[in-house]
């Protein structure tokens, strides 16, 4: 895989949420996380259009919420 390395420090318990998430959908950790990270990217470029009800787009991912900077 190409790209940019980074290195990530996540608490144990993200981590085993995380790994349990990737062992369910048969991906591996790196596979998650970069997925992951570019649907956040995708729903960033998303949430600044609005919509015509005015409300967020619906999220699929549920860990979305912890690479949000939206709370």
């Amino acid at each position: 895989m190409e790209g940019k390395k980074v290195l990530l420090t996540l608490n144990p318990e993200m981590y085993a949420e995380l790994e349990g998430h990737a062992k369910a959908n048969f991906m591996t950790m790196q596979e998650l996380i970069t997925n992951t990270l570019r649907k956040c990217v995708l729903y960033a470029a998303e949430s600044q259009k609005k919509s015509k009800a005015g409300r967020p787009p619906k999220v699929d991912e549920p860990f979305l919420e912890y690479f949000s900077r939206k709370k």
